[in-house]
């Protein structure tokens, strides 16, 4: 009576084994259905909400622009950023630099995809004006899984730079900030 039962249990067991396999695939899948690496910036200049091609279903409505990664100009020593060397020597990737509670004033870099509307954008850098603020939805840089840093309020924002990036195959620029303050807001 044992073996048919131990050979039951194992054929029950390697059912179960087999289905978790097969569903590890799709799950890892579903939490990241659109393949979506990018924070996202709302921002507004004059009246003008600046968007591009959010591929996140909640970022598509109401006026986002993708950004990635965001580095934020660092102070401090810059150790080992995680061993990346795409970071240049003095800035750091925003999300690590949040952790430490930076509230206070800094500059803020990113890339930025343009399918024909940053025009106010290159606008605001040229006439040297004050955007009040924006909005901005951290996620974990390269993170296949969609991890949300955090949503900050970033306060009195001046465009300091906006550089074509020119390796690029798609129209992707550079964009460098300076701002007054940024604090988190509540998930």
């Amino acid at each position: 009576m044992r073996g048919p039962y131990r050979r039951c249990a194992f054929i029950f067991v390697g059912l179960i084994v087999a289905a978790a396999l097969d569903q590890f695939p799709r799950q890892s899948l579903a939490q990241n259905q659109s393949g979506d690496e990018h924070s996202y910036l709302r921002i507004v200049i004059g009246d003008r909400a600046l968007t591009n091609l959010a591929q996140n279903e909640e970022h598509q409505k109401g006026g986002w622009l993708a950004i990635e990664p965001v580095l934020v100009k660092s102070t401090r020593p810059t150790p080992g950023v995680g061993g990346s060397t795409d970071i240049p020597k003095g800035w750091r990737l925003l999300s690590e630099e949040m952790k430490s509670g930076h509230h206070g004033p800094g500059t803020l870099s990113f890339g930025v995809g343009d399918d024909g509307g940053l025009e106010p954008l290159l606008a605001a850098q040229k006439n040297s004006t004050i955007i009040p603020s924006a909005d901005l939805d951290l996620f974990l840089d390269n993170d296949k899984t969609r991890t949300r840093i955090g949503k900050y309020l970033i306060k009195r924002i001046r465009i300091v730079a906006v550089e074509d990036v020119p390796a690029s195959a798609c129209s992707m620029y550079y964009v460098t900030i300076r701002f007054q303050s940024i604090e988190s807001r509540a998930l």
